[in-house]
C-alpha cells in the first residue's frame, strides 16, 4: 500500500494492523500521525501505547492488545524501534497478531527484525512521487504567505532527490531566508546541500555532455564532503549500471525500477542522459564499469583512482 493510498483510507476504514516500510523518516512519522488521529479522539493517553526495546516483553505487548479502550472507541500500539526480537517472541507475536481485539490498531514500524511478518500488507513510507511532494511543498509554503515557483519547488526536489525528510528541513531554511518573496534559483543552489544522489546525476548529466570542467569539478565537491568514496563510488556505478540498461532494454520505466529496486524517477532520468551515448558507447562503458570494480574489489586500484578513472573513461569513450 502506498502512502498516499493509507492517507485515503483511513478516511472509510481503520485496520487492526499497519506495518510501516521505508527509509523516509519524515513520511514515516506522518504515516504514524495519520493513523494515530484516525484512531485516537478522546485520551490519547491512556488509549495510545508506544513500545521500544525499553519496555517490550511479550506480556506487557499482549496485554497493551488486549486491553479495552478508556472512554473511546479504538486503543492504539506503537512499536517502534524494536531490535531484539527472540526466536520465541517472534513465535508468540505471530500468534497474538491473529487475535487481534476489534478495538486495537496495532502500528509496527519496520526493520529487518519483523521479517518473519511474511502475509502481512505493508505501508511503503519510502521516497513518494513528484505531485506529492510538489502539493506538499506548495501547501507549505503557501501557508507562510510565500510564493514559490514551480521551478523553484521542481529543483528542490531534484536537489533533495525526493527525500521528504531532507526537503522539510531544507524548507525551513528557504522560509526563513524567503522573507520577501525573493527567492531565485541561484539562492535556492547556494542555501540547500546538495543530496549526493543529484550530484551523481549532476555529473552523468555533464559527462554525457562531454564537460571535463564541469565534471572534476562535481567530482572532487563530492569527494570534499567526506562522503566514503566506496559510497561514492557505488553510487555512480549503480547509476550507469542503470544509464546502461535504460539505453540498451526495450523494458518499460516500471519494469526497469522494480528491476533495480528504485524510484521511477531514477529510470526517467537514467532513460534521458542514456540518449548522450551511442549503443556501441554504452556496450564499451559497461565493459569498463566490470573492469573496474574487478580491480577495485581485488585490491589493484584504489576508490578515489577507480572514481577518476571512471570519469575519464566515460568522457572519452
Amino acid at each position: 500500500m502506498k502512502f498516499i493510498e493509507l492517507v485515503n483510507n483511513l478516511k472509510s476504514q481503520i485496520k487492526n494492523l499497519y506495518l510501516i516500510k521505508g527509509d523516509d523518516i519524515f513520511v514515516i512519522d506522518s504515516a504514524i500521525k495519520h493513523i494515530s488521529n484516525a484512531c485516537i479522539k478522546e485520551y490519547p493517553d491512556f488509549n495510545k501505547i508506544i513500545i521500544t526495546d525499553e519496555n517490550f516483553n511479550i506480556n506487557f505487548l499482549d496485554e497493551a492488545i488486549q486491553s479495552l479502550p478508556i472512554g473511546a472507541d479504538r486503543r492504539l500500539v506503537i512499536l517502534k524501534h524494536i531490535n531484539k526480537l527472540t526466536e520465541n517472541d517472534k513465535k508468540n507475536i505471530k500468534k497474538i497478531i491473529q487475535n487481534i481485539p476489534d478495538q486495537t490498531t496495532i502500528i509496527i514500524v519496520y526493520n529487518d527484525n519483523w521479517k518473519f511478518l511474511k502475509d502481512v500488507e505493508s505501508v511503503d513510507c519510502g521516497k513518494q512521487n513528484f505531485d506529492i511532494i510538489f502539493k506538499y511543498i506548495k501547501y507549505e509554503t503557501q501557508k507562510q504567505n510565500l510564493n514559490f515557483s514551480d521551478e523553484i519547488v521542481k529543483t528542490l526536489i531534484e536537489l533533495c532527490s525526493f527525500n521528504m525528510t531532507k526537503i522539510n528541513m531544507e524548507l525551513k531554511k528557504l522560509m526563513a531566508f524567503n522573507n520577501e518573496n525573493l527567492l531565485t534559483i541561484n539562492d535556492l543552489k547556494n542555501i540547500v546541500d546538495e543530496d549526493h544522489e543529484y550530484q551523481i546525476f549532476e555529473l552523468s548529466e555533464n559527462l554525457g555532455n562531454k564537460n571535463a570542467t564541469k565534471s572534476l569539478k562535481i567530482l572532487s565537491e563530492l569527494i570534499q564532503k567526506k562522503e566514503p568514496l566506496q559510497n561514492i563510488f557505488a553510487m555512480l556505478l549503480n547509476h550507469f549500471r542503470r544509464i546502461i540498461h535504460s539505453g540498451l532494454s526495450d523494458l518499460s520505466t516500471t519494469e526497469l525500477s522494480k528491476l533495480f529496486d528504485v524510484k521511477e524517477y531514477a529510470i526517467i532520468k537514467a532513460k534521458q542522459q542514456s540518449k548522450y551515448f551511442s549503443k556501441i558507447q554504452l556496450k564499451n562503458i559497461l565493459f569498463a564499469l566490470e573492469d573496474i570494480d574487478f580491480m577495485v574489489k581485488n585490491g589493484k586500484m584504489t576508490q578515489e583512482n577507480a572514481l577518476f578513472y571512471t570519469v575519464f573513461q566515460i568522457l572519452y569513450c
